[in-house]
């Protein structure tokens, strides 16, 4: 009981705090409404289809070899690629940049009249008097639409030169096993490059991984839009704040003597520490819980199933309090407290990617993220976000109750060397 009326004491306290409020539930509110409305106006990001001019003036080499040009365009268009993007086909080179110089495309792909030609020669162990060129006029002033077409040309065009080396490769293992016959090499050269072209053209550059919320009867399949993922990694870290603020009366108290005084009463110290630490939870507690209902019906965001969201609310209140309270275990004022929780929590959301919202990354900082609580928290968030459930939640919600754990464990040992 004596934990519970303290706690109650520091949390009142807290709430009738306005600078502490807005920090806590305003501020993150906030900068999710602005940078939703600044990047979309609250809907799902996305790229708009890229407009590609395709001019193919290849027409094959013949005897077996399959024609370049024709590989390159099946891949642009693929009915796989028509949400990245819009093709248009031109009869010649001129044609094609005047589209783009006119902005009526964004960028033109020009397939040179002898690519397949030049492939065959190789086959046939000729190499080509001068390298062809598969050219792509785009508009300057555009970057992520080019770019994504110069990503698709790229990958085929790897696909024909690793067709072209599998010819050679062949025609050099048969000259060393004894085949002499100009027909026999021919039809194994342009056999090799048809395979490792069919192989190479079966797995498509550019894969698009759709995720949607599980979204109820009559509602409209969209993702989530840019204000809800921004939330997210706001949410997270403005909590660390939301703790650090009543963990920070526990300095202030001992400063003004109430601490010690109340630590001379019959009530047992850990009861009073454990008040304290209660304290700290309930107020993050509340905030995430406010935070997930505005930004539900402020910002339209689609949590997901019940269950997988009060687990990680209530591990995100866990790792937040936790934390909180160890920054200020072994500071001595209340303005040291301040400077290095906030230096460590701005760390930990740099790290952790809570500015970039819940957009996935790869590569190694997928993996730097990991060593912070708010990383793990940010993966089950966002798996909630796109539709996730139990599965995909349940080893981020475990990774962050084990640094709450050893969080609480640091706290509680730097605060009984103090008030022992």
């Amino acid at each position: 009981m004596g934990a519970l009326i303290i706690a109650w004491k520091d949390l009142r306290h807290t709430y009738r705090s306005p600078a502490g409020l807005a920090m806590m539930l305003v501020a993150p509110l906030l900068l999710a409404f602005l940078l939703g409305m600044a990047f979309g106006s609250g809907d799902s990001f996305s790229v708009a289809r890229v407009k590609t001019v395709l001019v193919d003036q290849d027409r094959g080499a013949g005897a077996g070899v399959p024609a370049a040009g024709e590989m390159l365009s099946d891949v642009l268009t693929d009915p796989e690629m028509s949400d990245l993007l819009e093709v248009v086909k031109a009869e010649t080179p001129e044609e094609a940049r005047a589209l783009v110089d006119a902005g009526e495309a964004d960028v033109a792909v020009i397939i040179p009249a002898n690519l397949s030609e030049t492939l065959g020669a190789a086959g046939g162990g000729v190499e080509p008097a001068s390298p062809v060129a598969v050219q792509l006029y785009r508009d300057p002033a555009l970057t992520v639409g080019p770019s994504i077409v110069e990503a698709v040309v790229d990958r085929v065009v790897q696909a024909l030169n690793g067709a072209r080396a599998a010819a050679s490769t062949t025609l050099m293992l048969a000259l060393s096993q004894g085949v002499a016959g100009p027909e026999d090499l021919s039809r194994l050269a342009a056999g090799a490059a048809e395979r490792f072209s069919a192989q190479a053209q079966s797995d498509p550059p550019i894969v698009m991984k759709r995720r949607a919320p599980a979204l109820k009867e009559g509602e409209s399949d969209t993702g989530p839009n840019v204000g809800s993922q921004v939330l997210v990694g706001m949410m997270l870290f403005f909590m660390l704040f939301g703790a650090a603020t009543p963990a920070r009366s526990i300095l202030d108290e001992h400063r003004e003597g109430t601490l010690p005084r109340l630590f001379t009463t019959p009530t047992p110290r850990a009861v009073i520490l454990g008040g304290k630490y209660l304290s700290v939870l309930l107020v993050v507690l509340a905030q995430v819980v406010v935070l997930l209902i505005a930004g539900r019906f402020l910002l339209g965001a689609h949590w997901g199933e019940t269950g997988p969201v009060v687990v990680l609310a209530v591990c995100s209140a866990l790792v937040a309090a936790s934390l909180g309270l160890v920054t200020v275990s072994f500071a001595k004022t209340p303005a040291q407290a301040g400077a290095v929780s906030s230096a460590i929590f701005v760390f930990l959301g740099l790290i952790s990617g809570s500015f970039t919202g819940t957009i996935g990354l790869e590569g190694a900082y997928a993996v730097v993220r990991r060593i912070s609580p708010l990383g793990w928290l940010m993966e089950g968030w966002t798996s909630l976000l796109y539709g996730g459930s139990w599965g995909d939640v349940w080893l981020p919600a475990l990774a962050a109750l084990g640094f709450a754990v050893a969080f609480f464990g640091l706290a509680t040992f730097f605060f009984r060397r103090r008030y022992a």
